[in-house]
């Protein structure tokens, strides 16, 4: 009777147990900071800016001998330009020391793969920016937290190195956004902060991680609980009674981008979220993830606008202005060849940077149009080379958000070209539908945007 007695409690206990471990990440996370909440006493200007930048996947330069193994990561990073990252930071520093902005918004995915010593370098990057002026928030994107493939590069090994905990980041960034926030959602890395009296920042936690340290792959898909909706809308409602506009970041896409770009980007619960937004008017939210210039919209009433990858290609940057009662983005870059200059650089791939860069990135896209013809079985070596080809520019025009200001026409004589009849006539499968949909424009542009507000911003 003892024996069953104790097989019963054993169970209970292990019951218990995995109740707790399911429900981990919806415990009320500590506030590990000391906060002191920031009080706005001046309004925005049409002469303020904000920048926006996203995905930096940045990789300390200490977690790599540029060996065999980081070679391999590189050749598989999907086009990302993994050896600059620090060179990249310091750009960046170098141009918002020139422009000044007023703040540096950043969109998930900080890391390469969450590694805990690339979040204490960009931070240090990040403290540099400040003292120009500029106060720099930011959000972890998928990437960032409890990520299992968190790895030191050595030789021909792979090495496993610190992992970022969800405590790790809001402590080590506290100094860029958690410090400040005048509310901060007790269910994730979420905030809220005001830095201006007619402004609030909402930034969005919507990754889905583990408390304790990672296994494999970090999660792709992400979402916000109810507990955090509910949150939300108390922000929603703060900025209602107090007149400021709210705008929203967030990693993950609030509308869908991109056919191929659906699952595992935009929220889970993107309608219950969407529906949320519509209900206070908001007018635009700012995302990642993709590594696409991209704008959607919902009905011309609410726009989704995500930034190139600052890991792909030029350094992409997005300004955000308000005047005239409206907000405005425009797509930008860091210029990394006048950095480059002015700094006394030696590397030909930074004072051709954007050469490089982009090479890269489309040599990625060559490379895939060419695994795709053998993956579908019509690979020939008369015709690949044009095939990848077209299929490495396409992606380049994509990407970057240029084929957006094609026109019709240009658009029509890119698939009367050889390259694109070729996979006409011979993909049964992923290739051809994936170069129909980028192919394509709505008609509006994905390199800039200006919508109205409800309320109106100080001239």
């Amino acid at each position: 009777m003892t024996k069953k007695i104790g097989i019963r409690i054993g169970l209970i206990f292990c019951l218990l147990l995995l109740f707790a471990a399911f429900n981990s990440t919806k415990e009320a996370r500590p506030t590990l900071v000391k906060r002191d909440p920031f009080v706005p006493t001046e309004s925005l200007t049409k002469d303020d800016s904000i920048w926006v930048i996203t995905d930096l996947h940045y990789l300390s330069p200490s977690l790599s001998d540029e060996g065999e193994s980081f070679t391999f990561i590189k050749e598989t990073s999907a086009g990302k330009e993994l050896d600059y990252p620090a060179q990249r930071m310091e750009a960046l520093i170098w141009q918002i020391e020139k422009e000044r902005p007023k703040l540096l918004l950043v969109s998930g995915d900080l890391t390469l793969n969450g590694e805990k010593q690339s979040a204490v370098e960009l931070a240090d990057y990040f403290q540099q920016i400040e003292q120009f002026g500029t106060q720099v928030y930011v959000i972890p994107g998928n990437h960032d937290i409890s990520n299992g493939w968190a790895r030191k590069f050595v030789g021909e090994d792979q090495e496993k190195t610190d992992q970022i905990l969800p405590e790790d980041f809001q402590s080590i960034f506290s100094n860029m956004g958690y410090q400040d926030a005048y509310t901060l959602d007790e269910h994730s890395l979420s905030y809220a902060v005001q830095p201006y009296t007619d402004l609030i920042l909402l930034m969005l936690d919507t990754n889905v991680y583990s408390q304790t340290e990672g296994k494999g792959a970090p999660p792709s898909n992400g979402r916000l609980e109810k507990e955090t909706l509910t949150w939300i809308e108390s922000v929603f409602e703060d900025a209602k009674k107090s007149g400021a506009t709210v705008l929203p970041v967030l990693h993950h896409n609030l509308l869908e981008h991109n056919d191929f770009m659906t699952k595992g980007f935009t929220l889970d619960n993107n309608e219950e979220v969407k529906a949320l937004f519509l209900k206070y008017n908001i007018p635009v939210v700012f995302t990642g993830h993709t590594h696409v210039q991209d704008i959607a919209h919902e009905e011309n009433t609410l726009y989704d606008v995500t930034t190139a990858a600052f890991s792909v290609m030029t350094p992409s940057i997005g300004k955000v202005t308000f005047d005239n009662n409206q907000v405005s983005y425009e797509k930008q870059a860091v210029d990394m060849e006048a950095w480059a200059s002015e700094t006394n650089q030696t590397d030909n791939n930074l004072l051709n940077y954007t050469d490089y860069a982009t090479h890269l990135f489309v040599e990625d896209g060559i490379n895939m149009g060419l695994r795709q013809m053998i993956e579908e079985q019509w690979h020939d070596d008369s015709y690949a080379e044009e095939v990848g080809a077209f299929v490495g520019e396409s992606n380049r025009l994509f990407f970057s958000g240029e084929s957006s200001q094609m026109s019709t026409k240009e658009l029509k004589l890119m698939k009367e070209s050889q390259g694109y009849q070729l996979i006409k006539k011979h993909s049964k499968g992923f290739l051809l539908r994936y170069m129909d949909n980028i192919l394509k424009s709505d008609g509006h542009s994905d390199l800039e945007l200006s919508v109205p507000l409800l309320q109106s911003v100080d001239n």
